[in-house]
């Protein structure tokens, strides 16, 4: 009963963080290809040196990227334990204002504000995903990505004189390197749930062949009380 008990207590982190594995994956795939498009989407090229986008073009693609990822927070949600179920939707539902605000934004401050306050709220909450999700395997990706937002955030504040460019980058900055931090992360835990998965298969093997030679002894010890009876006979 004792050996049995470590097993269910290993097995339930084990297995929330798996169901935690293809969430993730999708949240990075859409941080990635953000922050790609930042990265790649064209410029204002009529001056070489001074290449600059419209707030309107960070409007629509923050826009775009959070309705998607707000989509895959409320996916991610449905599959995480209790404990942060709450938080997860919670970053879900902060989207709205910041794609409302972000509607309405005209200049370059008025975006930045949206995505600053976002970016702030979204990280606290992402740190307390990380603090209910301690005991999960590999739950450091939460922190790593609730440490890229609260930069971002914090950046975007300071950064008065900013134009859409600048935010633009720093906020593709962060959801690329969130993003790649979650492709990884969602990665690990479904091949590592794999693995144990198949290590347990051989473990019970294992656990089934040692018992049968456990029990070994036990045949021969009604052999060794057998041996006498024909010298009693005799």
């Amino acid at each position: 009963m004792s050996t049995d008990e470590p097993r269910t207590a290993l097995s339930r982190p084990l297995a929330e963080a798996k169901a935690l594995g293809s969430p993730m994956i999708v949240r990075g795939i859409l941080g990635v290809v953000f922050g790609l498009a930042t990265v790649f989407w064209p410029r204002d090229s009529a001056n070489p040196t001074h290449l600059t986008v419209g707030v309107d073009v960070v409007d629509l693609l923050s826009i775009g990227y959070l309705v998607l990822f707000a989509l895959a927070l409320v996916y991610q949600a449905l599959r995480a334990p209790l404990t942060v179920r709450t938080a997860m939707l919670g970053q879900a539902v902060i989207t709205i204002p910041a794609i409302v605000f972000l509607f309405l934004a005209d200049q370059p401050a008025e975006a930045r504000a949206a995505l600053s306050i976002w970016a702030l709220l979204h990280g606290v909450l992402e740190y307390l995903n990380y603090r209910g999700l301690k005991s999960q395997p590999m739950a450091s990706d939460f922190l790593i990505s609730a440490g890229c937002h609260g930069l971002l955030g914090v950046i975007l504040i300071a950064g008065d004189d900013f134009e859409a460019l600048a935010i633009l980058g720093f906020a593709g900055a962060a959801a690329l390197i969130a993003g790649v931090i979650f492709i990884i992360g969602g990665y690990s835990r479904l091949s590592r749930a794999k693995q144990v998965t198949a290590v347990g298969g051989d473990t019970d093997g294992g656990a089934t062949t040692d018992s049968a030679a456990d029990g070994g002894p036990t045949p021969d010890t009604p052999d060794t009380h057998r041996a006498p009876r024909p010298e009693e006979d005799d």
